[in-house]
């Protein structure tokens, strides 16, 4: 009796677990399709990707060069043209996640089942042999009809138990595995939301651009020749202005007591994603782009990325001032420009030259927010990011002589507060 009992449990314990096997060569294969696919999404993306670092070579060409009424046509061109790459690459990521989000699920779905079926399984089996295994082995070998059934019905039990024991791990290990899908389905439905966002606002960017170009393209002959001659004056006001922000930050940083920031390194997350390391094309403090300033002294980091690319808030924080400086003096200082502030840690920050800010004053933001886009607007030789970190208890918005309302502050170097 006993041993039908523990031949019955073995194969159930076969059954079971062959049906699972089978459920998941067909999830296999569905999971290989879906690769597949998103190993396409993987190579559109990364020729798109060639093609926006091609055409920001080409960009920076035009940017070097000496401004002119054609070379601002040519470089709004070739920001449109990194615009709507910007905007295919969102639009192509959209449908990689969509691909893997359905992967996700169906891989969850796979994976819960697998943890209840042999839930299942386990617990039937578990059944028996807690009743096979009521006697002990001296009773179980009298009971049988010889020494031999005997011992093979007591090896049996044990092979059956170190089977539970072995679906036991696997049970552990699919829990694992669900938990970590979970996780990366969540992921990734951020990261839909986000490239939605970035479609959307890369579209708004693209229309505006647009209108900048098209107004140009309207001048008259004689209105370009006045267009280059202003240009050639800008450099002028251009220095003014850079000696105005340095002489005023270099009397703040002087009276400013460094100590209140102490043991406060790497509280600040980038504000790109991807390491600073990889987009850093201007280091704060002495570089050989900030000897072209009459200060000679650069108050922040550069991060050299295409126009469009998401900008995020750097910790928790308030807005204090966003503004678009071209209003008040072109090309001239930060153009559009966006100021938080952050009190848990005692420094504001300021991210400069974007094509778009989406917040507003006094809105409150959260670490690792978008609160923007890159661009080139201001004084910028090439699209990018301008980083300055200030403290907070020197920080302040003042009139600037020339160009409207300027951020001053005590500057620190960004480095030593961005964490790794």
């Amino acid at each position: 009796m006993k041993n039908s009992f523990l031949k019955i449990a073995a194969i159930i314990f076969f059954i079971l677990t062959f049906f699972i096997s089978v459920e998941k060569i067909m999830a296999a294969n569905q999971e290989e399709e879906l690769k597949i696919k998103i190993e396409e999404r993987n190579k559109e993306l990364q020729k798109i990707k060639e093609e926006i670092e091609s055409t920001e070579k080409d960009l920076n060409k035009v940017e070097n060069q000496k401004r002119t009424y054609q070379g601002d046509v040519n470089s709004l061109t070739k920001n449109i043209k990194q615009l709507n790459l910007g905007i295919k690459s969102a639009e192509v990521s959209i449908g990689k996640l969509d691909l893997e989000l359905t992967s996700l699920e169906t891989g969850i779905r796979s994976t819960e089942e697998e943890i209840e079926d042999k839930t299942s399984s386990m617990g039937e089996v578990l059944r028996e042999v807690q009743f096979l295994d009521s006697s002990s082995e001296i009773m179980t070998i009298l009971k049988s009809k010889s020494l031999s059934e005997g011992v093979t019905n007591i090896q049996n039990l044990l092979d059956l138990k170190n089977k539970i024991s072995d679906e036991v791990e696997v049970l552990k290990s699919l829990k694992d595995d669900l938990n970590f899908k979970v996780k990366d389905r969540s992921e990734k439905k951020e990261e839909v939301v986000l490239q939605n966002k970035n479609l959307t606002y890369r579209k708004a960017i693209v229309q505006e651009q647009q209108e900048e170009k098209n107004k140009l393209l309207s001048l008259t002959k004689k209105q370009a020749e006045e267009y280059s001659e202003k240009l050639d004056d800008l450099v002028k006001k251009q220095e003014e202005i850079a000696k105005e922000i340095e002489d005023i930050e270099t009397k703040l940083k002087e009276s400013f007591n460094s100590d209140s920031l102490k043991g406060i390194g790497g509280v600040l997350l980038s504000p790109i994603k991807g390491a600073i390391e990889d987009f850093l094309t201007q280091g704060y403090g002495i570089t050989s782009f900030s000897l072209n300033y009459k200060s000679g002294f650069h108050n922040g980091i550069d991060l050299g990325i295409p126009t469009g690319t998401p900008i995020f808030a750097s910790a928790d924080g308030v807005v204090l001032a966003v503004g678009n400086q071209d209003n008040y003096c072109y090309k001239g200082a930060y153009g559009r420009f966006i100021i938080l502030k952050h009190s848990e840690n005692k420094l504001t920050t300021l991210y400069a030259h974007l094509s778009k800010y989406i917040v507003s004053p006094n809105q409150t933001v959260e670490r690792g927010e978008l609160i923007g886009y890159s661009g080139s607007s201001g004084f910028s030789t090439g699209p990018h990011l301008h980083f300055t970190v200030y403290a907070s208890e020197t920080f302040y918005m003042g009139q600037s002589r020339v160009c409207g309302q300027m951020p001053f502050g005590a500057h620190l170097n960004p480095m030593e507060y961005i964490g790794k």
